[in-house]
């Protein structure tokens, strides 16, 4: 009876969630503080009613309902107080430092319960700075803040928690959850399969090729790795394990693929949004600069199935292909999406955008009846979309944390500068240093947080160094979303390990191997600007985009030491040496004035040529008859 309760009030909390977000898009009735502070208690009452049901002890339970009812009412003293908070900002009163002590420790909680311990002991060390910094000697020195004045830029002062971060939850990335979360209700997941199904024809590796295709296609919705890999890897990992994959490769198959759903527009996550406020652009500027890149990626992945699929002789059987049920599920997908690019396009908000193809989307699930939800069901489905909504809210609400710490005590300038010191004025060294602070930042932290974090500390001196910003910007995000799948902390791959019943940390290193072209690509978009729709030079674009691709096959051909069949060690060298001439070619024109990028690109070209021939002559040997092949010599 308890747990039917507690049930039946995250489901109406979650509604009640979801018809306010819809609401707001069409009437604006409160100002942008008072719909964070709104947006804030709703996260607060689903995400401790979440805690709630799973407490298996009854005081766990009271504790957490408790946590609830002060994170209601501790929202609504901001909400009914907002004129107050905005004069006595930075010299609170003690109820409002009651108040944002009460917010800030219940922001940590919350943190904690939906993302682990990581990003709350991340926060903890930046508050610690900002209120006992002025003792630290030397460059990390700052000014001293009473007590009073840290509470309220942290929280009760509506900067901190509230402000640039949270108004992205509230105002942008709420409603995309929910979106993402309707297509397995009505049945969009049908056209995945199907669709996957002509790559898996196309490409060897069967129901693997299914995986990346339907996990491209929900990631480009759902923009969350691990929501994803519980999505599609429900039904692609055991299907893959039954036609022969290892349950590691099974397992990274599905991270790698769920992982590119970040990157993938018209979606891309919340860190996407967030990489339009930073830039000052509209988002469809974002979704457009990203579109090739993710092809690529996906392109990638698609490879290192194949070779996979080669290098341990695994050969799926073909799948027929429902055309029939492709094309019914066909408008439940297409017409949604297509409606949310144009509106993004033509400059409305995203969230408006969203609230038009949510309205498509169950419309059109409700005309056939083979797609028809059951009204319990699609309440569900949405509650569990604001639920999820909901995590990633508070998420960035700790970041606006971090952020204001930064910015307050001068911190983020700081390191910056360390940064400029350490690579010496280097592009190359301050990028891989980049690579790595956003690797190492997205170890068990949400993408949105890990790239906001390196976007506010480190692209700033990456920028001074020449580097256009929206390719500064892409660069993080590339890195801080592969931190899904780089050990010691690959959220998507523990997912996916845990499906496929595999080691987690040979499950890691083989998505990461899968995910090779996310560690190139970034560094193509620094050095290329091509890649972002940005050409300096036509001539050297149309070659970059043969370069590309043929690198990218080469250099995962020698990863896996395959292409048609298994590699001997001469077509592993030349293919390495094709995607080194490939690659550099697209990355580097001119090396101390020489136009060193055509005999690149000719060297590069005859390279993979010589290993292809080489390739379809052994393969053609491999198909003979044995007593064919002794005749033959």
């Amino acid at each position: 009876m308890r747990l039917r309760l507690l049930d039946g009030a995250l489901v109406l909390s979650g509604l009640a969630m979801f018809g306010y977000q819809m609401l707001t898009t069409q009437y604006l009735f409160l100002g942008s503080y008072e719909h964070q502070a709104v947006h804030l208690a709703f996260i607060f009452l689903l995400l401790f009613l979440y805690q709630a049901r799973q407490s298996k002890a009854r005081i766990g339970m009271v504790l957490n309902l408790t946590l609830a009812a002060l994170g209601v009412a501790a929202s609504g003293y901001v909400l009914a107080n907002m004129v107050h908070l905005e004069e006595v900002f930075g010299f609170p009163d003690p109820m409002d430092v009651a108040v944002g002590v009460v917010l800030i420790g219940l922001v940590v909680i919350a943190t904690r319960a939906a993302w682990g311990w990581t990003l709350p002991i991340v926060a903890a060390i930046f508050v610690a700075y900002f209120l006992w910094g002025d003792g630290l000697p030397g460059h990390l020195y700052h000014r001293p803040f009473n007590f009073d004045y840290v509470v309220s830029y942290l929280s009760i002062g509506l900067s901190g928690i509230f402000g640039q971060f949270l108004g992205i939850s509230a105002n942008q990335v709420f409603l995309f959850v929910v979106f993402g979360s309707l297509l397995g209700i009505i049945k969009v997941n049908d056209f995945f399969l199907e669709a996957g199904k002509i790559a898996g024809k196309a490409f060897r590796g069967g129901p693997g090729q299914t995986a990346v295709v339907s996990s491209g296609f929900i990631g480009m919705i759902s923009g969350a790795a691990v929501a994803n890999v519980a999505v599609t890897g429900a039904f692609t990992i055991p299907y893959m394990k039954q036609v022969g994959y290892k349950p590691q490769h099974a397992g990274a198959i599905e991270a790698a693929a769920s992982t590119g759903g970040q990157l993938m527009p018209p979606v891309m996550g919340a860190a996407a949004f967030l990489m339009a406020s930073f830039l000052g652009v509209s988002y469809d500027a974002v979704m457009l600069a990203g579109i090739l890149p993710a092809v690529l990626y996906f392109w990638g992945v698609m490879l290192g199935v194949q070779f996979l699929a080669v290098r341990f002789d695994i050969k799926a059987p073909l799948e027929r292909v429902d055309y029939r049920k492709l094309m019914r599920r066909l408008p439940l997908f297409g017409l949604p999406l297509a409606v949310l690019i144009t509106l993004l396009i033509m400059q409305y908000s995203p969230a408006k955008s969203a609230f038009w193809a949510i309205l498509l989307a169950i419309g059109l699930s409700y005309i056939d009846p083979q797609t028809r939800p059951r009204p319990m069901e699609l309440v569900k489905s949405i509650a569990g979309g604001a639920l999820i909504g909901a995590q990633i809210g508070i998420s960035l609400a700790i970041v606006g944390m971090i952020a204001q710490t930064l910015i307050t005590t001068g911190l983020g300038n700081k390191i910056a500068g360390l940064v400029e010191i350490l690579s010496a004025g280097n592009l190359l060294i301050g990028l891989a240093l980049t690579m790595v602070v956003s690797i190492i930042l997205g170890c068990g932290v949400p993408t949105s947080a890990a790239y906001t974090l390196v976007a506010i500390v480190v692209i700033p001196s990456v920028i001074k160094m020449g580097v256009d910003p929206m390719a500064a910007h892409f660069f993080s995000f590339y890195f801080a979303v592969i931190s899904s799948l780089t050990p010691p902390v690959a959220l998507a791959a523990l997912a996916g390990a845990g499906i496929a019943g595999a080691p987690y940390f040979k499950t890691a290193l083989s998505a990461a191997k899968l995910a090779i072209s996310g560690f190139i690509i970034p560094f193509l978009i620094i050095f290329n600007p091509l890649l972002t729709f940005n050409p300096v030079n036509w001539v050297w674009g149309l070659g970059t985009v043969i370069a590309v691709p043929l690198g990218m096959t080469a250099l995962t051909a020698a990863i896996y030491g395959c292409g048609l069949t298994v590699f001997s060690l001469r077509e592993r060298i030349l293919a390495s040496a094709a995607a080194a001439l490939m690659l550099g070619y697209s990355g580097f024109r001119h090396v101390d004035g020489l136009p060193l990028e055509y005999p690149m690109l000719a060297l590069g070209a005859f390279a993979f040529i010589a290993v292809l021939v080489s390739q379809i002559r052994t393969s053609r040997a491999n198909s003979q008859p044995a007593a064919l092949r002794f005749q033959n010599g």
